[in-house]
C-alpha cells in the first residue's frame, strides 16, 4: 500500500498508509480528528546511481550491524630493513661511459 500525505490546518501535514482507491479521500488527522485533505508530495524515487545507492545503504547498515569478513588475505614477506648491494652488472640501468 502506498503512504501519501494529509495536512491538517492546526497540527501539519502526517501520513497515512492506505489503499489507492482511497486516495482521494480526506484523513482523519492523528491529534483532533479533523478530516484533512490530502497533499501532492514528491516521489520517493532514487536520482543517484544504483552503485552510490548500494554503498549509502550498506554504509548505513555497518553503522548498526557491521558485518565481519571471513576470508584471510595472504600475508606478504616483510622486506628486511637492510637495503639489497648489488653486485656486478644491472641490466635496468644504462650507464654512462
Amino acid at each position: 500500500m502506498p503512504i501519501y500525505e494529509y495536512e491538517c490546518n492546526e497540527h501539519g501535514v502526517f501520513e497515512e498508509l492506505r489503499p489507492m482507491d482511497r486516495s482521494r479521500e480526506g484523513a482523519e488527522c492523528p491529534e483532533c480528528r479533523a478530516t484533512a485533505p490530502r497533499v501532492l508530495s514528491p516521489t520517493r524515487t532514487n536520482l543517484v546511481p544504483r552503485a552510490v545507492s548500494v554503498a549509502h545503504a550498506r554504509n548505513e547498515k555497518s553503522q548498526h550491524a557491521p558485518e565481519h569478513s571471513c576470508h584471510h588475505h595472504p600475508t606478504k614477506p616483510r622486506r628486511s630493513a637492510k637495503p639489497q648491494v648489488y653486485r656486478g652488472k644491472r641490466p635496468w640501468v644504462m650507464e654512462h661511459g
